[in-house]
């Protein structure tokens, strides 16, 4: 029997912690990786510098451990219509706002790291040779049918168990209330039945503070800054101050793009909002500024360090 296991890995401090104890700990190796393993990335076109550069740098570290990484770059896995978030922002003039859909998490990060596994194992274990990808995840169910689910690991840390995305009681009631009427399960249905999560952080009882001691203080490897896009909406206060302190040609590019979406719904009844909701960008930077201005380069990037961001996703 065939087994994979894969890394979703986001180039943050969780899943760079998880992949370097599967690479120095054979115990922990053994207990979480069966069969072929592979790691795989997509990149959302927002990632800042740093993690870009983290990237490479885990590349080179994998084919020394002789691990197969994978990074999805170039729109090639991505939805036709979720090429980057920052083509997003300039296709329709829109924006990632805290009042609207949490989509790019699924569409950039998630979607294209499961559209590469699907043709992933139609090469690999079933002699599809056709560069066109596969559609309708048929070669992942057949895996699972042929040989076992899929076992895909997922960095989030103990205590932040609320990034895992549970069925919420709405849906749930939907589903209990009348057996005799379908109800839409928002996982879908090849994922329930070819695919197993598997949150090693979690079952060990591994939180961010543990991270941080095991990478500085038990391995030789580097620990990363927290990896989210430079124009996530969930940034606080503090990480726009950084922002606007450090890359102020991005945070100058976002306010555009914010500016550019109310421009667009400026004919529009009713409330036209931006990033943080009915206060811009250039107000948030100016209560920032008043209320941290006073942190040094140094506490900026203490703070930054410390803090990443994720929405929960239904994958």
């Amino acid at each position: 029997m065939e087994q994979l296991t894969v890394l979703s890995f986001g180039a943050g401090q969780d899943s760079t912690d998880i992949l370097y104890r599967i690479m120095l700990y054979q115990e922990f190796r053994e207990k979480y990786v069966k069969g072929h393993f592979i790691v795989v990335e997509s990149d959302p076109g927002n990632e800042h510098k740093h993690t870009y550069e983290h990237v490479n740098y885990i590349k080179a570290l994998c084919h020394q451990y002789g691990i197969e990484f994978y990074f999805l770059t170039n729109g090639e896995y991505h939805p036709a219509t979720w090429q980057t978030l920052e083509g997003q922002f300039i296709k329709n003039d829109s924006i990632m706002s805290l009042m609207g859909p949490r989509s790019c998490t699924d569409n950039l990060k998630i979607k294209p790291i499961y559209n590469f596994i699907d043709h992933y194992i139609a090469k690999k274990y079933y002699g599809y040779n056709s560069v066109i990808q596969p559609k309708g995840k048929n070669f992942i169910k057949k895996f699972a049918k042929d040989h076992s689910r899929i076992r895909m690991i997922i960095g989030i840390a103990a205590g932040e168990e609320q990034r895992i995305k549970k069925a919420t009681k709405k849906e749930l009631k939907a589903n209990q209330t009348d057996a005799f009427k379908k109800h839409k399960n928002p996982v879908p249905l090849w994922f329930r039945l070819a695919v197993e999560k598997i949150y090693p952080l979690v079952l060990e009882g591994i939180a961010r503070w543990n991270v941080h001691d095991h990478i500085l203080n038990h391995t030789n490897f580097k620990l990363p800054f927290p990896s989210n896009c430079k124009f996530c909406p969930y940034l606080s206060k503090i990480e726009i101050l950084w922002l606007f302190r450090f890359h102020p040609a991005d945070w100058y590019d976002w306010v555009r793009y914010e500016a550019n979406k109310i421009a667009k719904w400026s004919h529009r009844v009713g409330k036209n909002l931006g990033v943080k909701g009915e206060k811009l960008l250039p107000e948030i930077l100016q209560e920032a500024i008043a209320e941290f201005g006073h942190m040094t380069d140094e506490e900026l990037i203490e703070y930054k360090m410390s803090h990443g961001h994720c929405v929960m996703s239904k994958y």
